[in-house]
């Protein structure tokens, strides 16, 4: 049975795609999936480089290899993720360029899908590459305290700028009891 286009654009469609559903589309769907992985479509060409991994016929790895060499980076983190459904000599291949790329993102997904036994040829590019932790934990911002008092951030308990209009100091309508505290 010939597997269409429209039949695998058609599987990708959505916004969250029946992966297992689409695999079944099977090697024959393969070609279709490269020539999105090329459409300059970055969502349908990381869906087409994650479905690819997933069928895991001959072709599938070059597939993700190509989704590698993308010009864009969210293309590339797909691969870079896609590549944990893959075999682990292939999924070497693919990462020997991946884990030193020059987006720290695409780097970081690439380091954290290293098979468990990566060949001599991706050792040496793990050794070579930056740490993508290091760089992404630096650029990301401190979680905000979340209050556990039912105060916004920033507002004190003392604070009578912190009631609403209506509302009754210690934090109720009019009407309603006050709460204890651990209410």
């Amino acid at each position: 049975m010939a597997v269409s286009m429209e039949a695998v654009r058609a599987a990708l469609d959505p916004e969250e795609p029946d992966y297992g559903n689409a695999a079944k589309l099977g090697p024959e769907a393969l070609p279709h999936l490269e020539a999105l992985v090329d459409s300059g479509d970055t969502m349908l060409a990381s869906k087409a480089t994650y479905l690819a991994s997933l069928i895991q016929g001959p072709g599938s790895a070059d597939v993700v290899a190509k989704a590698a060499q993308s010009d864009d980076a969210a293309v590339r983190v797909a691969a870079a993720a896609a590549v944990t459904n893959l075999s682990a000599s292939a999924a070497n291949v693919v990462l020997v360029e991946l884990v030193g790329d020059p987006d720290a993102g695409v780097r970081k997904v690439a380091q954290r899908s290293v098979p468990d036994k990566p060949n001599a040829k991706l050792n040496a590019a793990l050794k070579a590459a930056p740490d993508a932790e290091d760089e992404l934990g630096d650029a990301a911002p401190a979680a905000p305290e979340i209050p556990s008092t039912g105060l916004m951030p920033g507002e004190r308990p003392d604070d009578a700028s912190a009631t609403m209009r209506g509302e009754q100091r210690g934090g109720g309508m009019p009407g309603e009891q006050p709460k204890m505290p651990g209410e």
